[in-house]
């Protein structure tokens, strides 16, 4: 019989998982070698999951690493709940489809070494000459909050994660966030209570920094920045110019959003369909051509470019996998269509 949302409790939950592991040891060690592997292809896959049963949390996420969010993650666990993935997960658990990771990814959630596998691998990306500093953000939030929830879970303690030091360590690994954060935590602090309090300093901490950085502005004389450059759109195609501003004409009257016109600014540049400028010059140039169009702000187009961008591993970008990989493939299409 199917279990309802509500209508069990949580060790009876874990239970369950735990029967599912114990007679599938094939399958789950084939997931959790994928996600332990060199090439990372497995957290892509858990991040496509969630894209697909929290939509919004890929963005949430990368705006609040952008915004330059601290700790406090408070932000990210509501669009989780608003998402309702607890019954997402727990139908796809007893879906029996042999394509779902649910049950794999809960057992290894619950089981395996979930927290230390994502400590590890964030450690690593920090340390990657390839990472940029959104992702190098990214991870260090990602480490300091699978400690500090692991411990207030209590999945894990803290001689656990010292022992984890210890063995990294001998193995001639560096790990310089989890050495950072684990001193924090000597005075054995109610975590989740702790948690709770960051949210509130983070909060009060960016309305004091908000204040003060209006205050700077009203101080500060105006500062000359680099001279904006304006060319017609005509001028950023190189070749078949009729034929391209067509495609790019059908993509904007169906879709104009940020993030679509930083997908068509990619689009464009990768197919080396428009000469090489910066998002600017390229947003100053499709007002200039479409003026009975009203467009978002050239700052939403840049920061959608910012996420779409951002590495993942493995030599993926986040407009590689999940809904931004499909919204890409509908611009794309849009676009050969008007071509054709």
């Amino acid at each position: 019989m199917k279990i309802q949302p509500g209508t069990i409790t949580h060790e009876r939950f874990k239970e369950l998982i735990k029967e599912w592991l114990d007679s599938h040891r094939e399958e789950y060690c084939a997931f959790a070698n994928e996600v332990s592997g060199r090439d990372r292809q497995g957290f892509q896959v858990i991040f496509q999951y969630a894209q697909i049963i929290a939509p919004q949390y890929a963005s949430a996420l990368m705006s609040h690493i952008a915004d330059g969010g601290e700790d406090s993650i408070g932000s990210l666990e509501k669009v989780l709940a608003d998402a309702d993935i607890g019954t997402s997960i727990l139908n796809d658990f007893q879906s029996g489809n042999p394509e779902s990771i649910a049950p794999a990814m809960l057992a290894w959630l619950y089981f395996g070494q979930s927290w230390e596998v994502m400590v590890a691998y964030n450690e690593e990306l920090i340390q990657e000459k390839s990472s940029g500093f959104l992702s190098r953000c990214m991870a260090r939030l990602i480490i300091r909050a699978a400690i500090k929830r692991s411990i207030a879970l209590g999945h894990r303690t803290k001689e656990d994660w010292e022992k984890f030091r210890k063995v990294q360590k001998s193995m001639g690994l560096t790990l310089p966030v989890t050495d950072s954060t684990m001193p924090e935590f000597e005075n054995d602090i109610e975590f989740d209570n702790d948690i709770e309090a960051e949210d509130t300093v983070a909060d009060t901490t960016e309305e004091a920094a908000t204040s003060e950085k209006k205050e700077e502005a009203i101080k500060m004389p105006a500062q000359r920045g680099r001279k904006r450059i304006r060319k017609p759109l005509e001028e950023l195609i190189p070749t078949n110019t009729d034929k391209i501003i067509d495609g790019i004409a059908r993509v904007i009257r169906q879709h104009s959003k940020g993030n679509h016109l930083a997908l068509l600014f990619i689009f464009l540049k990768e197919g080396s369909h428009i000469e090489d400028c910066d998002i600017t010059t390229f947003h100053d140039a499709l007002n200039e051509k479409f003026t009975e169009h009203k467009f978002v702000g050239v700052r939403s187009v840049q920061k959608a470019h910012n996420e779409l961008l951002m590495p993942m591993g493995g030599g993926k970008r986040i407009i590689d996998i999940g809904q931004s990989k499909k919204d890409f493939e509908m611009i794309t299409q849009l676009f050969e269509k008007a071509v054709a």
